[in-house]
């Protein structure tokens, strides 16, 4: 039996050293099939400089004094550095831009019938920002999406001017001009993204906001009475936010590249949403308006200055993402003209005896969105997401009050324009339809920042020792607004979206 057995393991042997042997002749005539190399993809790492454009606006408060909108054209340069580790890209960026946003407001005060006129001018500009921020995002090859906080560094100049007649005897003359400058520190955040061209270049588009704060700057000037001058200070309060919007290009130091070692994460198989887009959408909103420093006295019928606004918006949107694997990172900007509106009116008798009747107004002319989104990809064609980012609205708000007895009269109606900022966050879900369309459904929660404005009109007095028209001038402190807003839209987006199921990571 150990014969046999010897015998047997003998052959195998035989038997196993030939296969090899032959195995090895067949693997020497085969061809190698080459490894293939990495992907060709941008790699954002590296040193960039850059120009760009603008446009800027926002509200410029003096307290107690004046409100108006100021907008206005920018341009500059930037530098920066980014470095890219897999899908995720981090850098810092310098940038600085001449402007030219500014505003102003004219207000007449008094008339005849009150045996004065005044005519009263308040101007600021601003012609300087240095921004110095960190910015961070996703990259899909030729996209970077980002969002970026820091500092700006913004110049401005103010002026005031006033003249005053007293027509009543004795006549008198009074008139001010005061005029300075200042630098300020504001806290700066922004979102944007950034396409990858050919060679070294790459085309962005980015939103900043720009919160300046409030200040007192020391305005130098005179005062004059009856033509005798005299040198005077004045230090006003005076609070500002700006929205900056910039286009640009920038020539990277570095360009496509090729690195067996980087790893970014590919998007999970199905729908891509990497890529630009563009919509349009339709929304209902709801919201409460109020009117803090509005004081009714007592009325029969109630008031307090706050009210319901609601209505249809409509509008376009558009954005960037960009995924890896599940991950969507995305930013977008959104457009709505809005019938939003809602008022309040009350009437009642005073203790004296006469009649009044108050009636508040306001309505938004229109609304728009800058905000960061951030989701993930479930079910292949649907992506959930949160969002968060900056409101901006322009709103008229109208003001009608009426006092009477059977001896006199006193009627008043004043408006104003103001751009109201505040913050937003929502929810939503996005379907991919194929052909690359999609549908969305939305939510989104807006609570705009305390907000004074200055509204001017006129007052009309009837009684027997006083009648005629004299112009008014009221400002309004700290209006607050609460908005909610359902939406519903449609997007295009330029990237071709995958309907199948190919891989998964």
């Amino acid at each position: 039996m150990n014969k046999n057995y010897n015998h047997c393991l003998g052959l195998s042997v035989a038997l196993f050293g030939s296969l090899l042997a032959s195995g090895q002749s067949i693997a020497a005539d085969m061809p190698v099939k080459a490894v293939a190399p990495a992907a060709a993809f941008v790699d954002w790492s590296g040193v960039y400089i850059g120009a760009h454009v603008g446009y800027g606006g926002g509200m410029t408060d003096w307290s107690f004094m004046s409100d108006f909108a100021a907008s206005g054209f920018l341009g500059g340069g930037q530098i920066g550095i980014n470095k890219q580790i897999g899908s995720f890209v981090f850098g810092l960026e310098l940038d600085g831009s001449w402007a030219d946003i500014k505003g102003s407001q004219f207000q007449k005060l008094g008339g005849p019938a009150i045996g004065f006129l005044a005519n009263e001018v308040v101007s600021s500009k601003v012609d300087g920002l240095v921004t110095f921020a960190g910015r961070a995002g996703l990259a899909a090859d030729r996209w970077f999406v980002f969002a970026k906080g820091g500092v700006t560094w913004v110049h401005e100049e103010h002026s005031l001017s006033v003249a005053q007649t007293n027509i009543a005897p004795p006549p008198a003359t009074f008139s001010a001009n005061f005029a300075g400058s200042e630098t300020r520190l504001a806290p700066t955040v922004g979102f944007g993204a950034e396409y990858a061209l050919a060679g070294n270049w790459s085309i962005k588009g980015e939103y900043d906001y720009v919160y300046v704060g409030t200040r007192s700057p020391p305005l130098n000037g005179t005062t004059a009475v009856n033509g005798v001058a005299s040198s005077s200070t004045a230090n006003p309060d005076i609070e500002q936010s700006i929205h900056v919007f910039k286009l640009g290009a920038n020539y990277r130091f570095g360009g496509l590249g090729i690195h067996p070692g980087f790893a970014p994460v590919p998007p999970i198989g199905g729908t891509n949403w990497s890529g630009a887009y563009l919509g349009v959408q339709g929304a209902y909103g709801l919201g409460r308006e109020t009117w803090a420093d509005f004081v009714n006295p007592v009325v029969s019928g109630g008031g307090d200055g706050r009210y319901d606004v609601d209505g249809w918006l409509a509008g376009f949107s558009g954005g960037v993402n960009a995924q890896a694997g599940s991950l969507v990172f995305g930013v977008e900007g959104e457009w709505m003209w809005t019938g939003m509106k809602g008022s309040q009116t009350t009437s009642g008798v005073l203790p004296a005896g006469s009649n009044f009747t108050s009636a508040l107004d306001t309505k938004i002319d229109w609304l728009a969105i800058a905000s960061a989104r951030v989701g993930f990809v479930v079910a292949d064609k649907l992506l959930l997401y949160g969002k968060g980012g900056v409101a901006i609205a322009q709103e008229k708000h109208s003001l009608f009050q009426s006092n009477s007895d059977p001896l006199a009269s006193i009627t008043s109606s004043l408006s104003a324009k103001a751009i109201h900022t505040g913050g937003v966050i929502g929810v939503g879900a996005e379907y991919a339809l194929g052909n690359n369309w999609s549908a969305k459904i939305e939510y989104d929660y807006i609570k705009m920042f305390a907000q004074s404005y200055t509204a001017t009109g006129q007052v009309t007095v009837v009684s027997p020792g006083l009648s005629g028209t004299i112009d008014d001038s009221q400002t309004f402190s700290k209006m607050s607004q609460d908005l909610q807003l359902v939406k519903f839209g449609v997007n295009y987006h330029f990237a071709a979206q995958p309907n199948g199921v190919t891989a998964r990571y």
